[in-house]
């Protein structure tokens, strides 16, 4: 039930992502009134007046609501040259017109992939859900997808390619994210809160190792998880500090941890593409992160955003520096 459902024509596409909520909708509906019907046997005053009949009412409806944006279509209308949905099969929102579309394309999760739809105006925000959510990039379902869907919709969307603007490159000279360094170009990073924090760490252990009486409280558990347990921050955020340098003179990426003493080199002609995982913490949208991926499944994170506004300018640097066109 996980993948996307799709009725293609010549002038209207349709799409059905959701799918997936009709039997969830079926589950929890039975597990509500299993358990309002024990609740009511085991409640005389349940039982009395309006409060059974309330109670099955409120299950009922929300089961109906949930089968029902199970039954949501996502409708590209090539005849108004727009894109909307429509709730539930029947109530059709405003939507948005196609010249108001910057892309089509997937968004990876720490668990899964999904296509959504960005604006123009936020072309790396939310975006608008268009497809179900996938295993990873080799999930069949997903290439059925990707093979059977997205040609079709990019040619009603966009256009034919031959007839699409095409973009005048100009080289970057003037570089926001990077520094030139040792003939490359180092990724700048935000380090000063990492070292500060690091410093810190460092001090606490110090302190713990050369005071014995320290977090003691006659027990040598507490005493070694107070000595310790800096120690362990201080291996793991100690690991992260390193850098990030494009050498493209010999077209590779070295990466470095642990204040240089380990390091890893990627191959600019071994990369496959950027991945934009948009992170969220209780359902609340946290940030971010760019990640690069070379070949036999190796990924790189480069850097987390706070908002959206810079991302662009980002990749386009990147691109720029490991000459591939994003």
């Amino acid at each position: 039930m996980r993948k996307t459902k799709w009725l293609i024509a010549a002038d209207k596409i349709q799409l059905y992502p959701f799918r997936v909520y009709r039997p969830i909708a079926v589950v929890l509906g039975i597990i509500f009134i299993v358990t309002w019907t024990f609740c009511v046997r085991d409640s005389p005053r349940l039982q009395e007046g309006a409060g059974m009949i309330n109670g099955y009412a409120v299950v009922v409806l929300f089961t109906a609501l949930l089968f029902a944006y199970g039954n949501t279509a996502v409708i590209f209308d090539a005849g108004q040259r727009r894109f909307f949905r429509k709730l539930g099969g029947l109530v059709s929102t405003s939507g948005m017109s196609f010249d108001n579309i910057a892309a089509i394309q997937g968004v990876t999760s720490n668990t899964s992939v999904v296509f959504r739809v960005f604006t123009k105006q936020n072309r790396h925000g939310k975006g608008h859900t268009i497809s179900s959510y996938y295993s990873g990039w080799k999930d069949k379902d997903l290439l059925a997808f990707q093979e059977e869907v997205l040609p079709p919709l990019d040619m009603m969307v966009f256009g034919p390619a031959e007839s699409r603007p095409v973009a005048t490159y100009v080289p970057i000279t003037e570089f926001s994210f990077y520094e030139q360094k040792d003939g490359g170009y180092v990724l700048k990073q935000r380090r000063i809160g990492l070292i500060i924090f690091v410093l810190a760490l460092l001090a606490w252990w110090i302190y713990g190792l050369t005071h014995p009486e320290f977090a003691n409280k006659g027990n040598s558990t507490a005493r070694n998880i107070a000595v310790w347990f800096p120690f362990v921050l201080l291996v793991i955020f100690g690991y992260a500090y390193g850098s990030c340098m494009f050498d493209k003179q010999n077209g590779k990426m070295v990466r470095t941890y642990l204040f240089g003493l380990i390091k890893k080199e990627y191959k600019f002609d071994e990369f496959i593409r950027f991945h934009i995982v948009r992170k969220t913490t209780n359902f609340t949208y946290s940030g971010t992160e760019i990640r690069a991926e070379f070949s036999k499944g190796r990924m790189l994170s480069l850097r987390n955003f706070n908002g959206t506004k810079q991302i662009d300018r980002f990749l386009e640097e990147t691109s720029d520096i490991m000459g591939v066109r994003n």
